[in-house]
C-alpha cells in the first residue's frame, strides 16, 4: 500500500473526520471507541481491485473500500490494554480517483475527500442499499464536503443532480 497524495494531507483527514463523526452522530449505528485507530491506506488499482474482488467479489477497481471492525470476532476483556482498538480500515485509491477527476475536470483533493467521507460514513454504520438510505447518506456526505470547502462532481448514483463514479 502507498502513501498519501500530496493533495491529501493530514489535517483535511482530520478536520473531515471530526466534521463526519459531528454531522453523522444522530444517524449512525456505530459509535467508535474514544481511543480507537482509524487505518486510511492508499493503494494502486491492483491492490483495490484485488482487495474488492476478495471481499465484494467484484472484479474491478474502485475509488474506496471500507473494513470495519466486528464487534463478535474479538473479546475485549481478553486483550491487554495496551493493543489499541481498531474501529476501522478506509483504503482508497488515488489512481482511480484521479482518473475520474481528469475525465470531469474537476479537483482530485475534493474527489478524494469525498471518497474518505463515503468510507467512514459506511463504517458509521451508514449505507446506500435502499433509496431513503441513499438519500441520507448521500445528503450528509455532500454536506459535509461543502462544508468543509470542497466542491466535488463526484456522487454516486441515484442521488439528485448527480454524476456517477466511473
Amino acid at each position: 500500500m502507498g502513501s498519501p497524495p500530496d493533495c491529501l494531507g493530514l489535517p483535511v483527514l482530520e478536520q473531515a473526520l471530526a466534521a463526519v463523526l459531528a454531522e453523522a452522530e444522530p444517524v449512525s449505528r456505530q459509535v467508535p471507541a474514544p481511543d480507537s485507530d482509524l487505518h486510511v491506506l492508499f493503494a494502486g488499482e491492483d491492490e483495490i481491485r484485488a482487495l474488492n474482488r476478495e471481499f465484494l467479489g467484484v472484479d474491478g477497481p474502485t475509488d474506496v473500500l471500507s473494513f470495519g471492525e466486528d464487534a463478535d470476532a474479538r473479546q475485549p476483556d481478553v486483550l491487554p490494554p495496551e493493543v489499541p482498538t481498531v474501529f476501522g480500515e478506509l483504503v482508497l485509491c488515488p489512481a482511480y480517483v484521479g482518473r475520474y477527476a481528469r475525465r470531469v475536470g474537476t479537483d482530485l483533493e475534493a474527489e478524494l475527500l469525498l471518497c474518505f467521507v463515503h468510507g467512514l460514513l459506511h463504517l458509521l454504520g451508514l449505507d446506500h442499499a435502499t433509496p431513503a438510505e441513499e438519500d441520507t447518506m448521500f445528503s450528509l456526505q455532500d454536506r459535509i464536503v461543502r462544508t468543509l470547502g470542497y466542491r466535488p462532481k463526484a456522487t454516486f448514483r441515484g442521488h439528485p443532480g448527480a454524476s456517477t463514479q466511473p
